[in-house]
């Protein structure tokens, strides 16, 4: 009621009101006490009102002071309470009071967390329910050791089960709880989860165990440097097998004991562009010297730590690198071989779709000049100028069979033939690409023998060791020479060569003005993808495609040079005993007939010279030129056509495809196929497709109407 009061009048007025009804009260009872007992006078009465009208104000005041200061008093324990309970209930730690029994009397939520148990579940609950039985000793004499001696404990390390059996390792406190007599009632403490601490502390301990297993059974050597005092603080065993010292001369050493002064040069370089904040590769090769004084080779990666934003030292793996350093030669030149293989591969695929393009392009025109040639007549003068172009066009054709030829896309075939020719048209093909300075002079006797060979290979040996000849002479110009002629050899001519007999041979020989070759060239220049020339200008595999090329046809090779004054390769090829078949002259008369060809090109100008060439034979043609039409055609009335010729390579639908839907819909047509050069089909596929012949493009129109007529004649 007082304190009300004060809340509601104030110190000062609250004081008035009881002076006044102290002082009310004393007259009151003034006059009372007159009445019964007498003596009634002005002095008591003052007395009765002026007493406690002094007094009562001082008492009062002094009164409520102690109110207001209980009152103050009582507002801050509840303040301080309240923020105690914050506290606790807010920190991430668990908070317990457990009585003298041990049952949890008072706790925080994160102690429900921890242990996994809702607030009605954990009061009451005793502690010893959350221990294991093997630490219910250890937990009773902490305990124990409290209550006796009142001295809290820190850092106990439990482990507990939770509610859902899990364990988990906690850190505990446990402090002494006294009544208001001072006489112990419980304890109280802090629960800390471990768990995830322990886990870390477990896993750093087995990571600083492995690295410690790595680092000393790795089978590199690995060592840590302090740069400031060049000392080395940490080596393995690996670098202790290395250098021949123990770990703890090695730990007593400067790492300038162990380097030549080479190597001691490259290490301060090194660290001066460190220090001034430049860039340096993080690989080093140095020379290592051991304790026995032996020098070996050691190639060094450095992880490099700073302080303060300067270089403090290194991490270090060392590897031995004696026998790499001899093999790095070696490896370069695999690699260089690899390079090279890598391209040849490319440009045997550019040089198969190069053939199949070119081949298209040949068809149109040798088809288109044949057309007018057999259409010209009496203008002796045309007639000329096209068979011209007809013979420039199978030289070209003879080239895509060469470019088929070395990139290995084109099957080799070897029969007796004169290789005169092959070596005349080589050397015209030369002059006409070689520069005014060199002089091409040729020297082919006419009698020279028959050898069993490829032309296209005999070519390609030709034209790679003209080149070269041609390269030697490039600066000042020369005589680039060319021989052909009939020799015996004996025993002894062959008598470095096992696999050869004595006997005839055919002598090719290429001989040049230019250098010549130095002794430790002549070693290696028949190694594949070994070259004298700068980078870009040669592979390296020119004399090595000859060498191989002149083994295969049973030959070999040899060298004669005068270094400064020229050489001369001397290619022997055996002679065969096999006759010598010349090629067939097309007789002018070309079958003919009158059946009707479906006739399919994707082209328009092939397809359009296959009809005019069918045509002039006898043939009605009807041309297609997309695959899919041709089909529909042909579908609309299957009895219509004798004989389908179609292209290999086309869109949407490809020649063997289209050949094979055909033979679904009617199995007793006839069906050519023609192809620039593909890789999908061949002769050998395409019978076993049930197609009746194979065409490879460009083909003349004698070579079209003998297919043509054997394809028909042998159906009929």
């Amino acid at each position: 009621m007082i304190r009300g009061l004060i809340r509601k009048l104030g110190l000062v007025k609250t004081a008035l009101v009881i002076t006044f009804i102290a002082s009310s009260a004393s007259f009151v009872l003034y006059l009372i006490s007159t009445s019964v007992f007498g003596n009634y006078n002005i002095r008591g009465v003052c007395n009765s009102i002026i007493f406690p009208c002094v007094i009562a104000p001082i008492l009062s005041i002094i009164f409520l002071r102690i109110t207001v200061q209980l009152d103050l008093s009582e507002k801050a324990l509840h303040e301080s309470k309240e923020k105690y309970r914050s506290i606790i209930e807010n920190i991430e730690d668990g908070y317990y009071e457990v009585d003298a029994d041990g049952n949890f009397v008072f706790f925080n939520d994160s102690l429900c967390r921890i242990l996994g148990y809702s607030r009605a579940d954990l009061m009451g609950m005793n502690h010893r329910k959350l221990i294991e039985k093997e630490d219910v000793d250890k937990v009773y004499k902490t305990f124990n050791h409290v209550f006796t001696t009142g001295e809290p404990f820190k850092g106990i390390d439990w482990e507990i089960i939770t509610s859902d059996g899990r364990k988990c390792r906690i850190d505990v406190s446990v402090s002494l709880v006294r009544d208001e007599n001072n006489n112990p009632k419980g304890f109280r403490g802090i629960i800390r989860d471990m768990t995830a601490r322990k886990q870390a502390e477990t896993a750093l301990k087995e990571s600083n165990e492995k690295y410690r297993q790595l680092l000393n059974h790795a089978p590199t050597g690995i060592y840590e440097i302090d740069f400031i005092k060049g000392k080395l603080t940490s080596v393995n065993d690996v670098l202790c097998e290395y250098t021949g010292y123990s770990r703890d001369e090695l730990l007593s050493m400067s790492i300038y004991d162990l380097m030549t002064r080479e190597s001691q040069k490259i290490f301060i370089s090194r660290l001066e562009k460190l220090f001034n904040g430049e860039k340096i590769p993080d690989s080093v090769e140095y020379q290592v010297k051991t304790k026995d004084g032996q020098l070996i080779w050691a190639l060094l990666h450095a992880k490099y730590f700073y302080e303060n934003g300067s270089p403090k030292g290194a991490t270090v793996v060392i590897h031995k690198i004696d026998d790499l350093k001899k093999q790095q030669e070696e490896t370069r030149r695999l690699e260089d071989q690899l390079r090279q293989a890598q391209k040849m591969e490319a440009i045997g695929t550019l040089a198969g779709g190069i053939a199949h393009d070119f081949n298209n392009i040949l068809s149109a025109i040798m088809g288109y000049t044949e057309v007018s040639l057999l259409r010209v007549v009496g203008d002796d003068k045309l007639k000329q100028h096209l068979q011209k172009v007809l013979k420039a066009c199978n030289r070209a054709r003879d080239m895509v069979k060469q470019i088929l030829a070395f990139s290995r896309q084109s099957d080799y075939e070897r029969k007796p033939i004169r290789i005169s020719q092959v070596v005349k048209e080589a050397g015209k093909m030369l002059q006409a690409s070689l520069p005014a300075t060199t002089d091409i002079r040729m020297d082919i006797d006419p009698a020279s023998g028959i050898i069993d060979a490829d032309d296209i290979q005999i070519h390609q040996i030709m034209m790679n060791l003209c080149t070269n000849a041609a390269y030697a002479m490039k600066d000042k110009g020369g005589i680039l020479g060319i021989s052909l002629s009939n020799i015996e050899l004996g025993e002894k001519d062959v008598a470095a060569h096992p696999d050869l007999k004595p006997g005839s041979f055919l002598k090719l020989s290429i001989s040049d003005t230019g250098g010549g070759i130095s002794s430790e060239v002549m070693d290696r220049m028949f190694d594949p993808y070994f070259t004298t020339k700068p980078k870009g200008e040669g592979t390296g595999l020119g004399l090595s495609i000859v060498h191989g090329l002149v083994k295969a046809h049973s030959g070999f090779l040899t060298v004669e040079s005068d270094f400064g004054h020229g050489s001369t390769f001397h290619v022997f090829l055996p002679k065969t005993e096999n006759e010598f078949i010349p090629e067939k002259v097309e007789s002018a008369d070309m079958p003919s007939g009158s059946e009707k060809i479906l006739f399919i090109d994707d082209e328009q100008s092939l397809a359009d010279v296959g009809k005019q060439m069918l045509e002039y034979l006898g043939y009605c043609v009807t041309i297609r030129t997309s695959s899919v039409e041709a089909l529909a055609h042909f579908k609309s009335d299957l009895k219509k056509f004798d004989l389908v010729i179609t292209d290999m390579t086309m869109p949407e639908l490809t020649g063997d495809k289209l050949s094979q839907q055909i033979l679904e819909l009617r199995p007793d047509i006839p069906i050519i196929i023609c192809t620039g050069h593909s890789e999908h089909i061949t002769e050998k596929r395409s019978r076993e497709m049930g197609i009746k012949a194979f065409v490879v493009k460009p083909y003349l129109i004698h070579d079209l109407a003998k297919i043509v007529r054997q394809v028909m004649d042998s159906h009929s």
